[in-house]
């Protein structure tokens, strides 16, 4: 059982992060499958499954979303809107709404009642069907979604997602709840035809009662509405944007980031890929190209990130001391931000530990390129509310490096930020079931080394572990949480299989030999 002190720490990451439901039915390779999103999600299973495919569908509904919030306010983006009746086009101009000082009035005497939830059906009438209609809006939310769909999985329409042919069609579901019930939903359907969204908002709670009258910040900012609608009314845009920072609960609404399992030769090749594009960027220069060539939005994002990467750039104390670590118990050295005197794009190099020689990563070993971005990313860009999303963290590591990793990835969560992994590693696996078994017991086993900075335990609550099945070529894969197992821990059941199977040929090969070479020495007596 968890001690109290782990259980505490489990029950902040939760309410933290709203309980996130993603399910989806002829997805690329996806037959059908539902998964929760925890604060560490491991996608594991056989190649060509869908894994790839719902990690990059958890980037771009994140980026839609701007996470996934208890309370999906509109958010507003200066080349276009999710959620958002103010994209200050003549249609939604004539839908706006304002609201009075007395409906104001109203609201700050609901807040302010102790004892008293404020839910979603007190706000203005103005503000709350707004909120609720546009979830049904196909060229509000739908168009933002499908666009950045597009753009993440690099397809000209969403269809292009469903492999089997009609009448199958894509779907996908998001469900977002807390412990109270659901909070938000919506549904996606694509066919050949049409791709079509809808969404609802539930009547939920928003504050608990008088949670308003505790913050002093909360008042002010309200006081601050009120005067701007004294004596006249208020735009809802206004009153929707104050509203955010009112209910937005601290460690909400971070960003995501996307590391893809390619980033080893990206790592290596950036900025001649980064000066190709540049150089053909001028209207002569795509000219000459018949088909414009085009990256995922994930990957384009993961290679934009490194070209912009400053060094001074710096992430949470706690989180670049996981960079450090890395450098430490793997690298055996730092990764290095190099700039030419005139700027320019920046190199990344590798220098080994008591040594003064740089390496490019082009001359590098496999690992040093495949960590690299994981150590730049910790250092000078995640912080706690991220979400980090990593293709196959354990890429050419050996096997004690990817042991490391899962502590890694534990220590991501203490901090606060989302894990999402996909992998094939067994031992980071069972290092993550370790963890588990840490967090159960409520202490770390082994050395403190530096463990008590940079804590690596997880509390099982805190982690899904979702197993990707290959059926037929025409059925698709199934999705399926492999559940948590104090003496078995969290191994998909095909690696019991395969090492069972590997037993035995090497048992009935050993016995073969030994067969030959009782033959053999029979023979020679002879």
């Amino acid at each position: 059982m968890s001690s109290p002190e782990t259980a505490e720490a489990a029950d902040t990451m939760e309410s933290r992060h709203p309980n996130v439901r993603i399910a989806v039915r002829e997805f690329g390779p996806v037959a059908e499958g539902e998964v929760e999103l925890r604060p560490l999600t491991v996608f594991v299973g056989p190649g060509n499954t869908g894994k790839t495919y719902l990690a990059i569908l958890i980037y771009a509904l994140h980026r839609v979303l701007g996470g996934f919030p208890r309370f999906p306010l509109p958010r507003h983006f200066p080349y276009g809107t999710f959620l958002l009746p103010f994209t200050f086009d003549q249609r939604n101009l004539e839908v706006d709404k304002s609201i009075s000082g007395k409906d104001l009035q109203q609201v700050v005497g609901k807040l302010n009642t102790e004892g008293r939830p404020f839910k979603l059906s007190d706000l203005p009438k103005g503000l709350r069907e707004t909120v609720e209609s546009d979830f049904k809006d196909q060229d509000v939310f739908g168009a933002e979604l499908i666009t950045e769909l597009q753009r993440c999985f690099d397809i000209e329409s969403v269809s292009e997602v469903i492999r089997r042919p009609q009448p199958h069609d894509a779907r996908i579901s998001l469900r977002v709840s807390d412990k109270e019930g659901d909070l938000w939903q919506f549904d996606m359907n694509s066919s050949r035809e049409e791709t079509t969204v809808n969404g609802k908002v539930q009547d939920m709670v928003l504050l608990p009662g008088g949670r308003m009258a505790e913050s002093a910040r909360r008042r002010q900012r309200f006081g601050r509405v009120l005067r701007l609608a004294e004596g006249g009314r208020i735009s809802s845009y206004v009153l929707q944007q104050e509203l955010q920072e009112l209910v937005a609960d601290p460690g909400q609404g971070g960003e995501a980031f996307y590391l893809p399992a390619v980033r080893g030769g990206i790592m290596q090749s950036h900025r001649v890929i980064a000066s190709a594009l540049v150089a053909r960027s001028t209207r002569a220069g795509f000219e000459d190209i018949p088909r414009i060539p085009t990256f995922s939005g994930g990957v384009a994002d993961f290679m934009q990130r490194l070209i912009l990467f400053d060094e001074d750039e710096t992430a949470s104390e706690r989180i670049a001391e996981m960079a450090g670590a890395l450098e430490r118990e793997t690298l055996a050295g730092r990764i290095m931000t190099v700039r030419s005197s005139g700027g320019g794009y920046p190199e990344f190099v590798y220098r080994a530990r008591e040594t003064e020689q740089d390496i490019r990563l082009t001359r590098a070993s496999s690992m040093v390129s495949e960590l690299a971005p994981v150590v730049l990313f910790l250092r000078g860009i995640v912080r706690p509310g991220d979400t980090f999303i990593i293709e196959e963290p354990e890429a050419h590591l050996h096997p004690a490096a990817q042991t490391q990793m899962a502590m890694t990835l534990a220590r991501l969560v203490r901090a606060g930020v989302r894990v999402v992994v996909t992998t094939h590693s067994d031992w980071l696996l069972r290092e993550i079931a370790n963890l588990m078994r840490e967090g159960e017991m409520g202490k770390p086993l082994g050395e403190p080394s530096d463990r008590e900075s940079l804590p690596a335990w997880l509390s099982p609550r805190e982690v899904g572990i979702w197993l990707f099945s290959r059926g037929t070529e025409a059925a698709g894969s199934r999705i399926e949480e492999i559940p948590f197992d104090r003496v078995e821990g969290v191994e998909p059941p095909d690696y019991e299989e395969v090492a069972e199977a590997l037993y035995n040929r090497s048992a009935e090969l050993q016995n073969q030999l030994a067969e030959a070479e009782g033959n053999h020495r029979e023979q020679g007596a002879r």
